[in-house]
C-alpha cells in the first residue's frame, strides 16, 4: 500500500501534560497522537510537530506532520482521531498534503500569546490558562519595551541554558499588548524561538510593568547576553501557541490575533478529566511502515 504525507492541526490543554515531545515519564502530545495514529493505520508513525511546547504550555492550533500507510480517508481518520484522543487533546482538522510538507521548516511564522489575568482576585476559569497578577501594570511602559524587543537579536538573556553564539540569534517580527477587560495578552510573532524565551520575556515585561525595571532594561540584556538581567521565567499555564502561519495564510488573518485568545476563542477542550488516551496500540522500535528514504 502506498503511503501518504498527512497535516493534522490540533488544539490541547497543556495542563497535566509534559509537552509535545515524548518523555520517559509522563502523558505528552506527541505520544497520545503516535500512539493512535498508530492503532489507526497499523504501523508505527513518527509526527513531528512546527514547535515543540513545554509541559502546562497549551495550543489553540499546533500543526503535525506524518506519513502514513492506511485506506482511511481524511475525514475518517479525524473523526477516529476525536475518539481515541483524550479530551485535552482535539484534532481541528486532518488533510492529505504535499509528501514533502515539513511542519516545521515549512512555518512561516508562530504565533505565541503569554496571558495575564490582572482581577483583584483572579478568575478562576482562568487559573489554568492565565497567571494572576493582582497589582497594577505600567501598560505603556510594557509597549515600549515590546517595541524594543522587535527585530534581530542575541538571545540569550533571556533563554534557558547558554548555547554557542550565533545559534541564539532569532528575529522577533512582532511583539504586542492588548487588552479584553481584566486580561492582558502579550504575544509574540516570530519564526522560531528559543527554549522558555518567551515565558522569560513575560517575566521581564511584568517587572517592567510593575516598575521594578525600566523599559531600557530590554536594550541592557540584549546587549550583555547576561540572563540575570532578566526577570523570571513566567509559569507556563500562562502561554499558548496560538497559530502557525505558512505560505497560503494571508497577513490579515496575523493582525487579529493579538487579542487575548480566550477572549475570542474559547479552550478546544472541556475540563481536564483524564489524561489517559484510548489508544491501546504500542507502535513498536523502527522505522515508520512506507515512509520514504
Amino acid at each position: 500500500m502506498s503511503g501518504r504525507r498527512l497535516r493534522v492541526d490540533l488544539a490541547y490543554d497543556g495542563t497535566g501534560l509534559r509537552g509535545w515531545q515524548v518523555q520517559p515519564r509522563g502523558p505528552t502530545v506527541q505520544g497520545f497522537l503516535e500512539q493512535a495514529l498508530a492503532q489507526l493505520c497499523g504501523h508505527a508513525v513518527r509526527v513531528r510537530a512546527a514547535g515543540r511546547t513545554d509541559a502546562g504550555v497549551h495550543a489553540c492550533q499546533q500543526v503535525a506532520d506524518a506519513w502514513v500507510a492506511t485506506r482511511l480517508d481524511d475525514a475518517t481518520l479525524e473523526r477516529a482521531l476525536g475518539a481515541l484522543l483524550p479530551r485535552a487533546i482535539r484534532p481541528l482538522a486532518v488533510r492529505t498534503v504535499a509528501p514533502e510538507f515539513d511542519a516545521r521548516r515549512d512555518a512561516r511564522c508562530k504565533v505565541y500569546q503569554y496571558l495575564i489575568d490582572r482581577s483583584p482576585r483572579g478568575d478562576p476559569f482562568l487559573t489554568r490558562f492565565a497567571l494572576h497578577v493582582p497589582v497594577p501594570l505600567d501598560l505603556e511602559a510594557m509597549r515600549d519595551a515590546l517595541r524594543r524587543l522587535e527585530g534581530r537579536h542575541d538571545w540569550r538573556g533571556f533563554a534557558s541554558g547558554d548555547g554557542p553564539t550565533g545559534r541564539t540569534v532569532r528575529t522577533l517580527e512582532r511583539a504586542a499588548a492588548a487588552e479584553a477587560g481584566a486580561l492582558l495578552a502579550l504575544t509574540f510573532f516570530g519564526r522560531s524561538f528559543l527554549r522558555q524565551m518567551i515565558r522569560t520575556l513575560a517575566g521581564t515585561l511584568i517587572e517592567i510593568g510593575k516598575g521594578r525595571f525600566p523599559p531600557e532594561r530590554i536594550e541592557r540584556i540584549l546587549h550583555s547576553g547576561a540572563r540575570a538581567l532578566a526577570g523570571p521565567t513566567a509559569p507556563a499555564q500562562g502561554l499558548c501557541l496560538v497559530r502557525v502561519l505558512y505560505a497560503e495564510d494571508a497577513e490579515p488573518i496575523a493582525a487579529g490575533l493579538e487579542r487575548p485568545w480566550i477572549a475570542h476563542q474559547p479552550p478546544a477542550s472541556g475540563p481536564w478529566e483524564t489524561v489517559e488516551s484510548r489508544a491501546t496500540f504500542r507502535a513498536p522500535a523502527g522505522r515508520e511502515s512506507g515512509e520514504p528514504k
